[in-house]
């Protein structure tokens, strides 16, 4: 019986892992290139489960114990696009990341939401400066064009001021996410698809789900709470064993 104390904390541990994701998921709905995470469940211990009748021992299969949160996985499948109408948004189509600069060195993302510095840098914001082929990009005016390859001109063609930088990875479990859309990697990036394409004007949606992670939500919720009402039973049990076993 009292194994059944580890196998249930086990799993309500789990689903809070569980549900603090899909709560992240939710909060994230609406941040740009945002792509969801999910949490893959496993169990750690397996024991070879015996019937015994009169013909002896007999085994009957392997079952399972302990369940536990495995590994955070996260969905890199692309959202779709929307027209926002500002001139520093840009949205990507196709695999790749934009490389942003931080004083922590570079990280990814594939939230266009861009906008400029004090100095007059196209900046990510409250993250760093995005990355141009050639460094930094610097504007004089948010009057901009930007080419579905990421060049940035000014609107009447006569000023150039980069070509944003977008780049992918040959394995995205490279990648570390560290808030929101945005990643840590452990390799060196390489060139993205030339099929690749930036949109100005418009802003790549997350690929959260709401209605999906509401129903998972409440699943794991309702896991949670018979594994705790079960926690509870065990305990009523043990206590009732401890006072019949007590001497009087």
């Amino acid at each position: 019986m009292f194994q059944g104390y580890y196998n249930l904390t086990a799993n309500m541990i789990t689903q809070n892992r569980n549900l603090n994701v899909i709560s992240n998921n939710m909060t994230n709905v609406s941040t740009p290139g945002y792509k969801e995470d999910r949490i893959m469940q496993s169990t750690f211990r397996d024991e070879m489960m015996y019937r015994y009748d009169k013909s002896g021992k007999n085994a009957i299969g392997v079952e399972s114990w302990v369940n536990t949160a495995d590994e955070r996985v996260t969905d890199y499948s692309e959202g779709g696009i929307r027209e926002t109408g500002a001139p520093m948004d840009v949205g990507l189509t196709g695999s790749g990341f934009f490389e942003i600069q931080t004083d922590n060195g570079m990280v990814y993302s594939r939230n266009g939401s861009f906008n400029l510095d004090n100095e007059g840098y196209l900046l990510l914001p409250g993250i760093g400066r995005v990355m141009g082929t050639n460094g930094p990009i610097r504007l004089t005016t948010d009057e901009i064009t930007i080419d579905r390859q990421g060049n940035i001109t000014s609107e009447d063609g006569s000023q150039y001021f980069g070509t944003i930088r977008v780049v992918d990875f040959a394995d995205y479990n490279q990648l570390t996410k560290i808030t929101g859309g945005v990643f840590q990697a452990n390799a060196q990036p390489q060139a993205a698809n030339a099929g690749t394409t930036i949109t100005q004007k418009y802003l790549e949606d997350s690929n959260v789900e709401m209605a999906e992670e509401m129903t998972r939500m409440m699943s794991s919720q309702r896991v949670l709470q018979s594994s705790a009402q079960i926690l509870k039973i065990y305990d009523q049990l043990t206590g009732k064993i401890v006072t019949i076993g007590s001497p009087t």
